[in-house]
């Protein structure tokens, strides 16, 4: 670990692209704690964003949208728009479809549409957010038209300008540029979870006996939180490896080049099954709760509340089909049977063609099997912690779930990156010798 460090700081370029990274995320995170001008701070309560699809975006955000900062949309709506353009370009859209096999060219016309789609879902979150919490809680200092256009350009330039950080880190800095903005917004609230689940479990007014038993109870909680990380760490680790073998003609004869391996990902869809179904479900209860109460409104939202039984049920069931779904989407298995066809590539024991093709699909999802147990089991911990240990009740959502998945699956994929850039420059410096 120290010689990993070492090295990292040796490098110059290295040096310079980390260092540039952390000035980029210290603007983001600054901008996420100043509050948009014209928003009655005092009136934004601590419990407006614990629940529905608000609590989900956030969580992604640090706590930005609590705040309703200049970041609070953060990068919510370029991801929601890199999903919608990813969709459409599966032969839905022919245009869509065709930019997609271009390549370099295809990819700068894709992202200048999804910047277009970004901008005009930015405007569209922004102004339901700040009319839902403005007739909720009286957040706008004047209600008129001025200020709620004020406020929705705001949130619509501090989204455009984290899209733009994001990039900038990606190009600049050390890559995955938007994952890391994300993951610097969950890490930012992990302290406080800490000090409150502290605060919860711990009490150093009843008693020597009740405080010790409380500080017991809190490491309990802290071995069973790096538990779940270790548990998080093996599965986003863990692949299923196809055998390729190629070959190429050479006259009369074939040679047999030597064997590689294709990678699945257990848990090739990430954690945006988990987040799909949160949103799914959390979208009709956050809109019913605009609404004036009664028995119709109430029924509704105890059978979406996830953490009632019904809830509960249909919520895991979301996350198993949006796996499944994402992982098919994420993988396909027709492209990649024609491009190993294309290049003299086949799996041992099975066809070229279409053999092949069914061979990959099986495979993907008998592992997607695995991947969205795994899945269920991560969601289920935070619903799950409550009524199992009592004690962690006031804080059980800071126990495991979405949040871990994100900044673990993060900060794999970066510490990948680094280890990516130190060894290209260790190759440079062999070359020039």
């Amino acid at each position: 670990m120290l010689n990993f460090f070492k090295n990292v700081f040796k490098k110059g370029e290295l040096r310079r692209r980390i260092i540039f990274t952390l000035g980029m995320l210290f603007v983001f995170r600054l901008g996420a704690a100043i509050t948009i001008p014209s928003i009655n701070a005092d009136a934004l309560t601590a419990g407006a964003t614990n629940t529905g699809i608000l609590g989900i975006m956030n969580m992604l955000g640090g706590g930005m949208l609590e705040r309703f900062s200049i970041f609070s949309l953060g990068v919510s709506p370029y991801i929601t728009a890199s999903i919608i353009i990813e969709l459409l370009s599966m032969d839905v859209i022919p245009v869509l479809a065709q930019w997609q096999k271009e390549g370099n060219t295809g990819k700068k016309k894709k992202d200048k549409v999804t910047r277009y789609v970004t901008l005009i879902l930015a405007a569209v979150q922004g102004g339901s957010l700040t009319y839902a919490y403005d007739n909720m809680y009286n957040i706008l200092n004047s209600s008129s038209v001025w200020t709620y256009a004020y406020v929705i350009v705001v949130m619509m330039a501090g989204s455009m300008l984290a899209m733009w950080i994001g990039d900038q880190i990606t190009q600049k800095g050390i890559g995955n540029g938007t994952s890391l903005l994300i993951f610097t917004g969950i890490v930012s609230s992990l302290p406080a979870n800490f000090i409150s689940t502290f605060n919860s479990l711990v009490a150093f007014d009843k008693g020597t006996q009740t405080m010790v038993l409380g500080i017991l109870w809190y490491v309990l909680f802290v071995i069973v939180y790096l538990a779940i990380i270790i548990f998080v760490v093996f599965n986003e680790g863990a692949v299923r490896k196809i055998p390729i073998m190629y070959a190429t003609n050479s006259n009369t004869t074939m040679r047999t080049k030597d064997s590689t391996h294709m990678p699945i990902k257990i848990n090739s869809s990430g954690v945006l099954p988990v987040i799909f179904a949160s949103s799914v479900l959390a979208a009709p209860r956050t809109i019913i709760s605009f609404m004036a109460q009664n028995n119709t409104t109430k029924t509704i939202d105890s059978i979406l509340n996830y953490q009632e039984p019904v809830g509960f049920c249909l919520y895991l069931v979301m996350i198993v089909l949006f796996a499944f779904f994402y992982s098919n989407l994420q993988i396909d298995s027709h492209k990649i049977s024609e491009d190993l066809k294309k290049n003299g590539g086949a799996i041992p024991g099975v066809r070229t063609g279409l053999d092949t093709e069914k061979f990959i699909s099986t495979v993907l999802n008998r592992v997607t099997v695995v991947g969205s147990i795994f899945l269920v089991i991560i969601a289920a911990i935070p619903i799950m912690t409550p009524v199992i240990w009592s004690q962690t009740s006031n804080a059980a959502l800071t126990l495991g779930g979405t949040g871990l998945i994100i900044i673990t699956g993060v900060a794999l994929e970066t510490t990948k990156q680094i280890k990516t850039l130190i060894t290209r420059k260790e190759y440079h410096g062999y070359i020039r010798k």
